[in-house]
């Protein structure tokens, strides 16, 4: 910074300090000189060093190079060069210069910084006040032209007053206490009080600084305010007007099936009787449409949730089948975070196959697996399938006439929260969806981490066995439950779970597990292992069972396994396939390394079975 060419009367003042410690000094040591004293006296030289060095930066060094040059001038002019004392004053020169200099870099950095952060406060954009600790009061020290336009204020009437009366509301206690135990706060919305009186809503940030100062800024956001409220208030009458009218239509469906009802109870046997029937069928599509429809106008109003998809499929309240469709659910340890409507699209697609997949639905099967970006929830079915042209087509509004509503509806929730919806299925073997969720929106009891235990056990849909006629229940066990594994696993090499790798499957018998098989997840692939039955339980084709519920449940992505030799052929039944030790993932592979490649020899067949096809 240049010396002024009229110095105002504050650098008068520090101009004079300068000059008058400086004449001081080199006076002192001159007399110091005459006296013979010259050690402790030249150190007064700093006085005036630091000082031009704080106050003119960007010509420190050059003054203290000149007060170190009359310095050694005294030296010279009373000694001569051929002393000590005057190897001893260029020597003291040097460090007066170098002091001059530090403390002018320093200096000049201070005010850049000072400058910075000056230009910031004064002519941002949004209001920024300065509050300051005065005894436990916290008052406004300084405020910014926009804070002042924005309360509509004069600066010099707010300067000085406590920072709580800047508060319309009550809530400023909280929100000091909030930074005080936080010591930042970010994006708070209140309000703030202009001049009249008049309220201000405010985005407002602050942190603190040191010596019990805090920086607090903020935006107007009245026109954000209104807009919202406008959409509020729109929003509300749009929902009462279509709360009349969809009052009015379920008024008129029921009374269509009341009317049904009777036409039926009173017309005798006959043709009629068909188109009844037609009538009742599309009367009760109108009301399932207009239960989708009024769900639809809450979507993305509420913040996701966590839903555990076994729970939310369990309470499904499916068309009667007559027994003749056997339901299976694989997702007992899931949950998913989505739009709390997410459990309609769930019971949606499940009951999906029961209205529209025709009378060749006899099983319908809901799966799920990771995959490289997420995870997939499987809806698979073996229906009449989906024609290839119409795979998209039945996602969009009102397709099939008034049929395609639901899956419309469905996709648009699931999107909410970064979820896709497609169908993959093969046409005339079945119909597939698949929900992808991405990662970080999805979690796993006891392999995620965080993830609540889930409460057990849960109600789970039968399993057929496959020799005889009777039924077993076959469910993947939850992470508590592993200890039940463990016990009936102590004579099959004294086996253990780890809730973080392995799905555990068991079949039940009046509640007790009575076989077992384990699907543990390496990180190059999948390996089932752990099939056991009881000596005493064995022959009532509970092996059969659990592990038919595992393919079931796993069969999405590649197996591996070490069977037994003799057990080859059971496994054969299920898909798998032999294959030499080097095709199984090394992971995999590694379990039997001391076996030194000699499979045979250890009485073990390395096996794959390939992914299920869609």
């Amino acid at each position: 910074m240049n010396l002024p060419a009229s110095p105002q009367r504050k650098d008068l003042s520090w101009i004079a300090g300068i000059v008058i410690t400086a004449v001081v000094s080199l006076l002192a040591t001159l007399a110091g000189l005459l006296g013979g004293v010259t050690t402790a006296i030249p150190h007064l030289l700093y006085i005036p060093v630091v000082l031009a060095a704080y106050r003119y930066p960007r010509r420190g060094a050059i003054i203290a190079a000149v007060i170190g040059g009359i310095y050694v001038l005294e030296v010279v002019l009373l000694t001569g060069t051929a002393t000590p004392l005057f190897i001893e004053a260029l020597l003291r020169m040097l460090v007066i210069v170098a002091i001059g200099w530090l403390i002018a870099t320093l200096s000049l950095r201070l005010r850049e910084q000072e400058s910075l952060y000056e230009g910031l406060f004064d002519h941002s954009e949004a209001g920024s006040i300065l509050i300051t600790d005065d005894g436990g009061r916290r008052l406004i020290e300084r405020i910014n032209w926009k804070a002042a336009d924005l309360l509509k204020r004069k600066a010099e009437t707010i300067v000085g007053t406590p920072a709580m009366t800047l508060w319309k509301t009550d809530d400023a206690n909280e929100f000091f206490s909030r930074l005080s135990r936080e010591r930042a706060v970010y994006a708070a919305e209140t309000q703030f009080v202009q001049k009249e009186g008049e309220s201000l809503n405010v985005l407002v940030s602050a942190a603190l600084l040191d010596e019990g100062r805090a920086i607090l800024t903020f935006f107007d956001i009245s026109d954000r305010v209104r807009t919202e409220e406008a959409l509020k208030s729109a929003n509300d009458k749009l929902n009462i007007l279509s709360r009349f009218s969809t009052d009015h239509l379920h008024g008129s469906v029921d009374e269509i099936l009341d009317t049904v009802d009777e036409a039926d109870a009173a017309v005798p046997t006959g043709p009629a009787h068909t188109f009844l029937e037609r009538i009742r069928t599309l009367a009760w599509d109108v009301a399932r449409q207009l239960f989708l429809t009024d769900s639809y106008k809450d979507l993305g109003t509420r913040p996701p949730v966590w839903i555990p998809v076994q729970e939310a499929l369990d309470s499904a309240r499916l068309p009667h089948t007559g027994g003749n469709v056997a339901i299976r659910i694989w997702t007992e340890r899931l949950e998913i975070e989505a739009d709390p409507l997410f459990s309609d699209v769930l019971t949606h697609l499940l009951e999906n196959p029961l209205r529209y997949g025709g009378d060749a639905v006899r099983n319908i099967v809901v799966t799920s697996h990771e995959t490289l970006d997420g995870l997939d929830l499987v809806f698979r079915d073996d229906g009449t399938g989906i024609p290839a042209d119409k795979k998209e087509h039945i996602f969009d509004y009102d397709a099939g006439g008034h049929a395609g509503i639901g899956l419309f509806v469905c996709r648009q929730i699931a999107e909410v929260t970064g979820m896709t919806i497609r169908e993959i299925g093969t046409p005339e073997t079945g119909a597939v969806f698949v929900i992808h969720v991405p990662a970080g929106r999805y979690r796993i009891e006891g392999m995620t981490p965080g993830a609540p235990p889930r409460s057990g056990p849960l109600s789970s849909r039968q399993f057929p066995v496959r020799a005889g006629k009777a039924g077993v229940e076959v469910r993947e066990i939850l992470a508590a439950e592993f200890s039940r594994a463990e016990e009936l696993w102590t004579d099959y090499h004294n086996t253990k779970g780890d809730t973080a790798t392995d799905r555990i499957f068991a079949a039940f018998d009046n509640g007790e597990p009575v076989s077992l098989a384990r699907c543990r997840k390496h990180p190059d692939g999948l390996e089932v292992d752990g099939v056991f039955t009881p000596v005493s339980r064995r022959g009532h084709g509970y092996a059969n069972a659990v592990v038919t519920g595992l393919i079931e449940a796993c069969g999405n992505e590649t197996l591996y396994m070490h069977s037994v030799l003799n057990l080859v052929t059971f496994y054969g039944t299920y898909g798998f396939v032999k294959i030499d030790e080097k095709d199984l993932p090394q992971t995999i592979r590694d379990r039997f390394a001391w076996a030194g490649g000699e499979m045979e020899g250890a009485n073990v067949q390395p096996m794959r079975r390939d992914a299920t096809r869609r």
